[in-house]
């Protein structure tokens, strides 16, 4: 098999819904918005998405560039600690710093292997950095052989399935309206994508107040389907 489609049937596993994170236990603020009827079909989804996306590229996007780039353990960290601090709801980091963590335990079980990667591991699970999502998927692609360009289209649309995915469970909606808002927005993936490499990672932010305030009041509500 030629290296290309190895590295090819890497991304794939890294970027299936399977791939054990626990993205299908978080809504990211979805279930509050959802609770205060602002999420009752398709259109409000997409538009609720579409911001998500926005907030991603000037954050999660740019922490991944500069992860899948970084050459000693120190700009992980320093890059996973402005990450954590661009999430402003305790859901919202918990739910980075989980799911990254467990991508880097799915890492070791598919025998991923770098120095950065394997020092990166340890701080994370000693609980020296938080593990960011991002700065997690930066790190794994990079030892996977993925290409920077590949690496943020997967994140970016992964990310964006889980919400939407979420979105579907909320509503409810049905598998072909939920798959139409994910081509729908392949376009503001791109753009995404794009609009990180305008950002520096000493720039790194999110703007996406409604999502922000709905994740903390959702750390409040009695009644919930998601952890987030």
């Amino acid at each position: 098999m030629m290296p290309d489609a190895l590295v090819l049937l890497r991304l794939l596993q890294l970027s299936d819904s399977a791939l054990p994170t626990g993205s299908f236990s978080h809504s990211l603020g979805l279930e509050a918005v959802q609770a205060a009827g602002g999420l009752a079909g398709e259109v409000d989804l997409e538009r609720a998405a579409c911001t998500y996306l926005g907030a991603l590229a000037t954050s999660d996007l740019v922490a991944l560039r500069g992860a899948h780039g970084a050459c000693a353990l120190g700009e992980l960290l320093e890059l996973d600690a402005e990450l954590d601090a661009t999430k402003l709801s305790a859901e919202a980091r918990a739910a980075s710093s989980a799911m990254g963590g467990r991508l880097l335990v799915a890492a070791q079980a598919l025998a991923l292997e770098s120095p950065l990667l394997d020092a990166f591991g340890p701080a994370v699970h000693s609980g020296r950095s938080p593990g960011g999502l991002a700065v997690a998927h930066g790190s794994v692609m990079a030892a996977a052989g993925v290409a920077l360009g590949q690496a943020l289209v997967a994140h970016a649309y992964t990310s964006l399935a889980a919400l939407v995915a979420a979105g579907q469970k909320l509503i409810p909606l049905g598998q072909s309206a939920a798959q139409r808002v994910l081509a729908n927005l392949a376009p503001a993936v791109l753009a995404a994508v794009e609009r990180s490499e305008r950002t520096a990672c000493d720039d790194m932010h999110a703007f996406a107040p409604g999502l922000e305030i709905r994740s903390m009041q959702h750390e409040r509500q009695e009644v919930r389907l998601f952890i987030s």
